[in-house]
């Protein structure tokens, strides 16, 4: 094993993107290995694409492990904010598109990598990890931290504020701002609904609450 050194460079503000698949544990639990790694690779390539121009022209980084995809920045300048962004939106996209349910959110603050030894710590990882996990829905949102970094120029073409605590549930924040699912339609159908409804459809009915939380917020403002 290598040695493992703290590099004081490699600590710094960052932007930074966590994204998981939803249901990806029963899906293992349940399914055989040939029926589970064709979506796990469907996932693959998606990020890959959605983070291939960045990665040439801008240096984005990103990782995973599991059901579990990270986007971030090596600084935190509007222009990486911008890249991190994008690519963690279009990933988010792209895996709705083909019916792969997810869940993410982008937070601004320090943390330390080392990449090649996997090594991610640090509050932005913690914060984009806790807004993640705690809302009941199938979304993808900013952070506190990245209303507090940006504000007030936020993004607001693409993202709404939500402050329904059945969504939030225990998230520490009187609200967020989250994709909005608002990047028009196809033969005047939000492509997005339909997928969510699809998932829907197929899902457990345990889990339907997170799609109906969805799709509630999605025809509220797209």
């Amino acid at each position: 094993m290598r040695e493992l050194t703290f590099r004081p460079l490699r600590y710094r503000n960052r932007w930074f993107a966590y994204l998981d698949l939803l249901g990806f544990t029963a899906l293992v639990e349940s399914k055989a290995i040939e029926e589970v790694l064709p979506v796990y690779a469907e996932a693959l390539k998606q990020m890959h694409r959605a983070c291939r121009v960045g990665k040439e022209e801008a240096g984005l980084l990103y990782s995973w492990f599991s059901d579990t995809f990270i986007i971030y920045s090596g600084s935190d300048t509007l222009q990486d904010f911008a890249r991190v962004e994008s690519a963690a939106r279009i990933f988010f996209q792209l895996l709705l598109a083909k019916n792969i349910p997810a869940r993410g959110c982008i937070s601004h603050g320090p943390l330390y990598s080392q990449a090649r030894q996997n090594i991610f710590v640090g509050p932005a990882l913690i914060e984009a990890h806790l807004y993640g996990e705690a809302l009941d829905w199938v979304g993808f949102c900013l952070a506190p931290s990245v209303e507090a970094k940006l504000k007030p120029d936020l993004p607001l073409e693409h993202y709404r504020k939500i402050d329904d605590r059945t969504v939030l549930r225990k998230a520490p924040a009187s609200h967020v701002y989250a994709f909005a699912f608002n990047n028009g339609t196809v033969n005047g159908q939000n492509p997005y609904e339909k997928s969510l409804e699809s998932m829907k459809k197929s899902s457990p009915k345990s889990v339907h609450s997170k799609y109906e939380n969805s799709l509630a917020f999605l025809r509220q403002h797209a």
